[in-house]
């Protein structure tokens, strides 16, 4: 290195420890002009950029290093972290390829590749790579942490949580591993645990100390307020992960098209077989392609399913971006000219905020995929109905609530019929009043538990009537209702089914479905009215816990919402002496089918939805609530 560059090169070097990254670049670049073929200057002008966010260029910065020094560990390692952070997952894990062939010991370095394979879906890979963590670093609780989410990914809730517990022994500070958990448990139904941290899981959301999957905390609070906290935060954090920081983005789209038709673009990660697409799919078929033009833009991994297929023959356009970096995808986005586009994620895996945060579309709006606010600044918009998100609720939503006319749910509009299924075929007794709950097992809570044990002690020989899960948890849920007086033989549990309309025909031999609280059945509770079943629900305060309610109310059986924990029992205690009411109502709701399953009524109230959006977005208006017209 000549004198001049090399100055340059120290003082970008104490420049950038001095956090004056951009005086650092600028120190980088001088010695460049006379040392272009230096690793070093290339090496600190990448990681300058890299603290800068400008990560596009770090990582041709390192690139270039790599190329006069093709065994500089930290510029691999640099530039892989990079990649990952644009989310260009593949050209991340090539790198992290590179790293651990050379550098077998780098623990950084599986760790970096574990959390990329899991980005890509390849759990046990993902879960492989840490456990090599674990043997270079047996107590790193940053190793113990990822080992746990990838338990979680591959529905290992039990390992899961003794290795997050002892991840949270070796480092108590750490609220990540906290807020995982607490989801191990609550997925595991080991109630015990997740009653122990609850106290503390709402004190670190509240302060901010602790990030919890919102998920999780929608089947553990009725707090609309809390809700939008974890959102907020979970938000925040998954954007420091990305290229973006805190960074203030200039938009992409500044002013609204004036297209002939609408462009709708639907955002997803689960434009496959995934309840979402089964329920989203009826309504892209039936959007009046005289006034829209619809675009599917898939973030999710590959699938030749028969509903991926029909999803993207539904479409006008069809895009998969979910291999390619955020700020691309959002770009892609803005070319298309989308004049809404809307986001079937919000706060669910495979979510991809930082592609909304450039703003590519005029309108951005989120609907169906989370039953919740996304906690985003710039979503404008979450579509529900009067039901769901009254506009009372607007406090905790920082979107601006469009309520549609009737139910915000949508339904598949070939949905098979109920196929004939018997009690001796699912293992039911013949007589005995049949009590079930088909919901994902973790939004049972022993609460709620306890009305039922209480209901089922009141009704002699009645039955519980429960998914089937690993047998840990069903032994949890026999030990449970023994522990409240009930004969753990009356708890049943319902297996996997050959086929939905098999599933569907079951639920006919039940006699009435128990909604959990505050996690209402949504999915669940759709297909089991449209089986003929009928459910009782406890409405709550927050969106998550109205869905259920919002479904009755569209069926004309307010009856089967209950307003508290004791209403809720004694609705189900009266319906269980009282079998002429029970078969009236099934009679009132097979003849409500048609409009609880109104598709065109949904289809019409949510194309009226996209005309105001437009039309506000047009005049220049901000974002405001309304409730959309249309039948």
């Amino acid at each position: 290195m000549m004198s001049a560059a090399e100055d340059s090169y120290r003082k970008g070097t104490s420049l950038h420890e001095a956090g004056d990254f951009a005086g650092a670049l600028a120190a980088f670049d001088v010695s460049l002009l006379t040392t272009p073929h230096v690793a070093a200057v290339h090496y600190g002008r990448g990681n300058a950029l890299a603290m800068l966010r400008r990560l596009d260029e770090a990582v041709e910065s390192y690139a270039r290093c790599l190329a006069f020094e093709p065994g500089h560990a930290p510029a691999l390692y640099n530039q892989a972290t990079a990649l990952a952070q644009l989310q260009r997952w593949q050209d991340a894990l090539a790198a992290l390829n590179c790293i651990v062939a050379k550098f077998p010991t780098m623990a950084d370095a599986w760790n970096n590749r574990a959390g990329v394979l899991q980005a890509l879906g390849r759990s046990e890979e993902a879960l492989d790579n840490t456990m090599r963590v674990l043997q270079l670093r047996p107590s790193d609780p940053r190793a113990l942490y990822n080992a746990g989410i990838m338990l979680l990914a591959l529905k290992r809730f039990d390992e899961a949580e003794q290795i997050l517990a002892r991840a949270l022994k070796i480092d108590p500070n750490h609220g990540d591993i906290l807020g995982c958990l607490a989801t191990a448990a609550l997925r595991a139904c080991n109630w015990e645990t997740v009653e122990r941290l609850l106290p503390r899981l709402f004190l670190a959301i509240q302060d901010g100390s602790a990030t919890v999957p919102p998920l999780t905390l929608l089947a553990l609070s009725d707090d609309p307020l809390l809700q939008r906290r974890c959102a907020e935060l979970t938000t925040r954090r998954s954007l420091a992960d990305t290229e973006l920081g805190d960074a203030v983005i200039a938009p992409m789209a500044i002013r609204a098209y004036q297209h002939d038709k609408i462009r709708i673009g639907y955002l997803s990660s689960d434009f496959r077989d995934h309840p979402v697409a089964a329920q989203v799919v009826g309504l892209l078929e039936r959007h009046d392609r005289a006034r829209f033009e619809v675009i599917g833009l898939s973030t999710g991994r590959g699938d030749d399913s028969a509903m991926h297929r029909r999803i993207v023959k539904a479409c006008d356009r069809f895009f998969n971006i979910g291999h390619i970096g955020s700020r691309d995808a959002a770009a892609l986005i803005h070319k298309a000219e989308i004049d809404i586009l809307v986001d079937l994620n919000g706060q669910t895996m495979g979510w991809r905020p930082a592609i909304l945060k450039f703003r590519p579309a005029p309108v951005i709006a989120t609907y169906l995929g989370y039953a919740g606010t996304t906690g985003a600044g710039f979503v404008d918009y979450i579509i529900g109905d009067a039901h769901v998100t009254p506009f009372e609720l607007g406090p905790a939503i920082t979107e601006k609530i469009v309520q549609l006319p009737g139910s915000f749910w949508p339904s598949d509009t070939v949905l098979p019929e109920p196929e004939g299924v018997s009690r001796a075929e699912v293992g039911l007794p013949a007589d005995a009043f049949v009590f079930c709950c088909f919901n994902s097992n973790h939004k049972i809570r022993p609460q709620m538990f306890d009305v039922w044990a209480r209901v089922l002690r009141s009704v002699p020989g009645s039955v519980l009537w429960l998914r089937d899960g690993m047998p840990a948890m069903n032994a949890r849920f026999r030990n449970e209702a023994a522990a409240r007086g009930i004969d753990a033989h009356r708890i049943h549990f319902a297996g996997r089914m050959e086929s939905f309309a098999r599933h569907l025909g079951r639920q006919a031999q039940a006699d009435l479905f128990l909604d959990t609280h505050p996690y209402n059945a949504h999915a669940t509770a759709s297909d089991a009215l449209w089986a003929g079943l009928p459910l009782l629900t406890l409405r709550g305060q927050s969106f998550v816990s109205r869905v259920s309610a919002g479904l009755l109310a569209n069926a004309g059986l307010d009856e089967l919402v209950a307003s508290t924990a004791g209403e809720y029992e004694n609705i189900a205690l009266s319906l269980a002496r009282d079998r002429s009411r029970l078969s009236d109502i099934r009679r009132r709701l097979a003849s409500a089918r048609g409009t609880l399953f109104d598709m065109d009524r949904l289809v019409g109230g949510i194309e009226a939805a996209y005309l105001e959006m437009q039309a506000r977005a047009r005049r220049g208006e901000s974002p405001a609530a309304f409730q959309a017209g249309g039948e």
